[in-house]
C-alpha cells in the first residue's frame, strides 16, 4: 500500500518531495539511480527523499551494499520535520517490504519466472526516466522509435556528506596527511573479493600491471590510494605517497564514499565503485574494459581502455566486435567463446598520460568521434533488430537512454591498438 501511495505522490506535480528507492544490494545500480533521481528532482524543483529497505537482512536474504550511501548523503538542507517525515515513511516502506519479500521468497520455490519487478521496491523509477507504459511495453511488443528516445537530462550538482560525517572521516584519515587536491584513486577488480575467480573472470585484472602508472602519478606529485574491499590481491609496491586502503583494517562504508567524493581523479575497472565516482562527477579513466555500452566513459573528459578481444586465438578488430550480436554486449550474459587480454603496463601508462593531458581542454580526436558514431549507430541497429534483447530487465530503458549520454571515448592509444584495419 505504501508503495502505491508514494508513487501516486510522485506523480502529483504540486507535491514538494520526490521519493526514490535505489536498488539496495548493488552499489553500481544504486549510485546510478541516485544520480539520475537527484537530477530529476532538481529539474522538477522537488526535494529528494532517498529511501531504502534495511530490516531483517539475514532472514530476508539480502544485504545493503553501502549503508552510508542511503544514510549519510546530503542533497538538500532538510528541516527537522522533513527528517522525521522521511524516517516514518522509510519505516512504513520496510514494513510493507517484509511481507512482499517473504511472499517472493516462498513463490520462488514454485515459480521460476522473473520476479525482479516485485522483489524490491521500485518507487520513483518511472518518473525519473520518463517511462511511459503507453508508449513502451515490451510484453506487448510496443517499443519507442530509437531516434525518439531522449538522453537523460543530467544537472550538474554537488552532493555532499553530512558535516559530522565529513569531520569523522577527516579525523580517521589524519595519519595519511592526504593532499586531497592531488588525490588519485585506483580500483582494480580481481578474483580475491567474494571469491570471484570463476564468475565471468574476464572482468578481473591484475593490480600489479598498474605499478608503473602509480609511480608516474607519485612522481607528478599525486597521492595515490588503492580503493576496494578486503580481500584483494596484494600489490608489489610501497611508497609513502601510496596507501592500499583495500587491504587495510580501517575500511568503512562512509570512508569509501568520502575518499571518492574528495579525490581529483579516479582510475578503475568496470564495477560498482566506478558508478560511485560517476555519482560525484569525478574525471574517470576506465581500464581493462570488457563492456562497451555499460560503464562507457560518460563525460567529455572521461576516457577508457578496452581489453584486446580474441576469437579462437585471433584478435578481433574493435569495430567488428561492436557489430556482434547484442548478447555479447549484455553485461548480464556470460561470454564463453571469446577471450579478453588485460591491458599491458605500457597501455595503462600511455593512456593515463593521455587522460591527464586532456583534462584542461577535453576534446575528441577524429578517430574517437568516428568510433563513438559507430558505437551509437550499431546500438541503434541492435535495438531495431531485436528490441527485446535490450529490454531484458525492468530498468533496460534507463540503459538505452544512458547510452545516448556518452560523451567520452576510448583513448587514442587504445583505439590504435584495437583497430586492425
Amino acid at each position: 500500500m505504501i508503495y502505491y501511495f508514494l508513487n501516486k505522490l510522485n506523480h502529483w506535480k504540486r507535491f514538494p518531495y520526490f521519493f526514490v528507492t535505489p536498488l539496495v544490494y548493488a552499489v553500481g545500480s544504486a549510485c546510478e539511480e541516485i544520480k539520475i533521481a537527484y537530477s530529476f528532482s532538481r529539474k522538477t524543483k522537488k526535494k529528494i527523499f532517498v529511501l531504502n529497505v534495511y530490516l531483517f537482512q539475514k532472514i530476508l536474504k539480502y544485504k545493503v551494499c553501502n549503508n552510508s550511501l542511503f544514510e549519510d548523503l546530503k542533497f538538500e538542507n532538510y528541516t527537522n520535520l522533513e527528517k522525521s517525515i522521511k524516517s516514518v515513511v522509510n519505516f512504513l516502506l520496510n514494513i510493507e517490504f517484509i511481507f512482499r519479500r517473504f511472499f517472493v521468497l516462498i513463490l520462488k520455490i514454485f515459480y521460476k519466472g522473473d520476479l525482479s519487478k516485485y522483489n524490491f521496491p521500485i518507487i520513483g523509477f518511472e518518473q525519473m526516466i520518463d517511462l511511459d507504459k503507453k508508449k513502451l511495453n515490451p510484453k506487448k511488443n510496443i517499443f519507442i522509435d530509437y531516434n525518439q528516445i531522449k538522453k537523460i537530462d543530467f544537472i550538474k550538482h554537488e552532493i555532499d556528506l553530512e558535516t559530522i560525517q565529513n569531520q569523522y572521516c577527516i579525523n580517521k584519515l589524519k595519519f595519511l596527511n592526504i593532499p586531497f587536491d592531488r588525490l588519485v584513486l585506483i580500483h582494480v577488480r580481481d578474483e580475491e573479493y567474494r571469491n570471484d575467480k570463476n564468475r565471468r573472470s574476464y572482468r578481473n585484472s591484475n593490480i600489479n600491471s598498474y605499478i608503473e602508472s602509480i609511480k608516474h602519478l607519485i612522481n607528478q606529485n599525486y597521492f595515490v590510494i588503492r580503493v576496494g574491499r578486503y580481500p584483494s590481491k596484494e600489490i608489489s609496491f610501497k611508497d609513502k605517497n601510496f596507501f592500499d586502503y583495500s587491504r587495510s583494517n580501517i575500511q568503512e562504508d562512509i570512508l569509501d564514499i568520502f575518499l571518492i567524493k574528495n579525490c581529483k581523479y579516479f582510475v578503475g575497472t568496470q564495477s560498482g565503485i566506478f558508478d560511485m565516482a560517476q555519482l560525484f562527477n569525478k574525471p574517470i579513466l576506465v581500464t581493462n574494459m570488457v563492456e562497451l555500452y555499460c560503464s562507457y566513459p560518460l563525460k567529455i573528459n572521461d576516457r577508457g581502455i578496452f581489453k584486446k578481444i580474441y576469437h579462437h586465438g585471433k584478435q578481433l578488430d574493435i569495430a567488428d566486435y561492436v557489430k556482434y550480436d547484442f548478447n555479447y554486449h549484455n553485461p548480464t550474459n556470460h561470454i564463453e567463446d571469446l577471450s579478453f587480454e588485460d591491458n599491458s603496463e605500457e597501455e595503462i601508462f600511455y593512456s593515463l598520460n593521455e587522460f591527464l593531458d586532456i583534462q584542461k581542454a577535453p576534446t575528441l580526436s577524429k578517430i574517437q568521434k568516428n568510433f563513438n558514431k559507430l558505437l551509437l549507430y550499431e546500438h541503434m541497429k541492435h535495438y531495431e533488430k531485436s528490441p527485446k534483447k535490450l529490454f531484458t530487465i525492468y530498468s533496460s530503458y534507463k540503459v538505452v537512454r544512458l547510452v545516448k549520454n556518452k560523451e567520452g571515448c576510448l583513448t587514442n592509444f587504445n583505439l590504435k591498438k584495437l583497430s586492425l584495419n
